[in-house]
C-alpha cells in the first residue's frame, strides 16, 4: 500500500470506530514505517473529543487573533524604521503567520500545534534579552508567551492525547494509543 491508501484506510477504520491500537496492528508492516503510521493514527482527532474541547480551541484561536493584531502593530513599527514599504511587509507578514497558526488550531491540525510549541520554546531565550533594560515589559511578555505556550500544549494534549512532545507516544518500544 502507498501513503495515500494507508491514510485513507486509517481514516476509514477510525471513522468506523475501530480502536486506534487495532488500526495500528492491522496496518503495520504494509509498506510504511511504524513511526509514520503511528503519526497518522495519533494525528487524527476524534470528533467527540474535538466537540468536547471546542471552547478551549476557540479561546486559543481568539488569543492568536489578538496576537496577530499585536504583531501587526509591532511589525509596522519595526518596518517603519527600515523603510516605507518594509512597514507593510513586516506588519502583514507577522499577522498572516499568526493567523495561519490560528487557522491550523481551528482546523485541528497537529502539525500546527507542534510547530507553534517548538517555535515558542526556541524563542524563550530571546525573551530574556531585554530583561536588564526593561524588566517589567520583559516579564509581562515572558508571562504572556509562557502562558500561551502552556495553554497551546494543554489544548493539543486534549485533542491529541497520543502525542508526547512532538511524536506519538511510545512505551517500552511500542506505540500506545488512547481508547
Amino acid at each position: 500500500m502507498n501513503k495515500k491508501e494507508i491514510q485513507a484506510s486509517v481514516r476509514q477504520l477510525l471513522d468506523r470506530g475501530v480502536p486506534r491500537s487495532e488500526v495500528f496492528a492491522r496496518l503495520s508492516g504494509q509498506g510504511m514505517k511504524d513511526s509514520r503510521l503511528a503519526y497518522f493514527i495519533a494525528s487524527r482527532v476524534d470528533p467527540a473529543r474535538r466537540e468536547q474541547h471546542r471552547g478551549k480551541v476557540r479561546v486559543l484561536v481568539a488569543l492568536m487573533v489578538v496576537l496577530a493584531l499585536i504583531g501587526f502593530v509591532v511589525g509596522f513599527g519595526t518596518g517603519a524604521r527600515i523603510g516605507p514599504n518594509a512597514k507593510w511587509i513586516f506588519a502583514f507578514g507577522i499577522a498572516l503567520l499568526t493567523l495561519l497558526f490560528a487557522w491550523g488550531f481551528h482546523a485541528a491540525r497537529v502539525g500546527f500545534y507542534n510547530a507553534y510549541i517548538l517555535l515558542s520554546i526556541i524563542q524563550i531565550p530571546k525573551s530574556f534579552e531585554g530583561f536588564a533594560a526593561d524588566p517589567l515589559s520583559a516579564s509581562i511578555g515572558l508571562a504572556f508567551n509562557g502562558g500561551l505556550l502552556a495553554f497551546t500544549w494543554y489544548v493539543r494534549h486534549c485533542l491529541f492525547p497520543d502525542f508526547n512532545f512532538l511524536n506519538p507516544r511510545k512505551v517500552k518500544g511500542q506505540y500506545v494509543f488512547s481508547a
